[in-house]
């Protein structure tokens, strides 16, 4: 990466100023306020989440193809694959989760009003216990979106595991951590993950858009020349993410939707999922072999709600690249 001028503009982001500058992957970095120095703070995930790929990036830059396109994600999550990419490509981005799109919204748009909503909140069971009960209030719905993204990641840092879980009416009932220093500020992190979502290009236009709701609303913008990649909940997994689950039959449909994508569209595609006999039923078996190459890769999971649920593990990484003829 070029080294950072002090003649290139900045973006002034919660009184930080950045430098927004092209590069191979994440491409923003900041400039301390407070120093004439570079402070580099890089994009990346700032929430725990259950089956975050931070972990495997060196295996999925490995499958990406070389792509002049647009860069899809329908399952967004913590976003480690998201924030890896080149800050100029244009990425659509997407989670069927509202409140978690919500919460990059507010990183986008309102991070000031954001930054002090999370200084608002303070690590004791009493207080997470009463910011967990906001959703079941009557008041809810007339929570701004920065008190409702304050308190995600308010309860993201501070509940048991990391993990985000809901009930069949869509509360929250994740327990209380205890931990003895979380952190949930990340001033310098958010600054630029903000940095990095409000992007522009040579020409003015945004590269990251965000969407929420089914995945196919976003596989559907999908043309020649683009690259998506696929991170449902896993099969046989913790699915409570919404009330309602992703279920064998949402499976299905996204396996035909791959092979819609392939046959149909000619995008290549790499998706990521658990180990377990329906995964390669589906995509294994006589009708769809032909399609789709599977790899098992080792893993090492963090998040769980049972210990047994953690440790070593495999994963498996599908690609229709060799149906389609795409190098990496």
């Amino acid at each position: 990466m070029k080294a950072i001028s002090k003649s290139q503009p900045k973006l002034m982001i919660a009184g930080v100023p950045v430098v927004q500058q092209k590069s191979k992957g994440n491409g923003v970095r900041l400039i301390s306020s407070s120093s004439t120095d570079a402070t580099h703070t890089i994009p990346q995930p700032f929430l725990k989440w259950a089956g975050g790929k931070r972990a495997l990036l060196p295996e999925l830059r490995a499958r990406t193809p070389r792509y002049t396109g647009k860069y899809i994600e329908p399952f967004l999550g913590a976003g480690a694959l998201f924030f890896d990419q080149d800050v100029s490509k244009l990425k659509i981005v997407s989670d069927f989760n509202n409140d978690l799109i919500d919460v990059y919204l507010a990183i986008k748009f309102d991070l000031d009003d954001l930054l002090q909503e999370l200084d608002s909140h303070v690590n004791t069971s009493e207080h997470y216990y009463e910011v967990r009960a906001w959703d079941r209030q009557d008041d809810w719905s007339s929570r701004t979106r920065v008190q409702k993204a304050a308190r995600f990641i308010y309860l993201n840092k501070t509940n048991y595991n990391g993990l985000y879980r809901v009930n069949a009416a869509g509360h929250m009932n994740v327990p209380y951590g205890g931990q003895v220093r979380p952190n949930w500020i990340q001033k310098d992190l958010l600054i630029a993950v903000s940095a990095f979502l409000n992007y522009k290009d040579s020409e003015g236009s945004e590269t990251t858009k965000l969407h929420s709701g089914s995945y196919k609303t976003a596989t559907k913008l999908a043309s020649p020349g683009d690259w998506v990649y696929l991170d449902p909940p896993y099969a046989d997994t913790f699915t409570n993410y919404q009330s309602g689950g992703f279920t064998a039959q949402d499976q299905e449909e996204l396996r035909d939707e791959i092979l819609r994508l392939t046959t149909e569209v000619g995008v290549p595609v790499l998706l990521s999922n658990s180990d377990v006999p329906l995964i390669h039923r589906l995509y294994q078996d006589k009708k769809h072999k032909e399609f789709f190459k599977l790899e098992k890769i080792p893993v090492t999971r963090y998040i769980g709600s049972r210990v047994s649920s953690r440790g070593a593990a495999t994963e498996v990484m599908i690609t229709n690249y060799k149906f389609l003829g795409v190098e990496v």
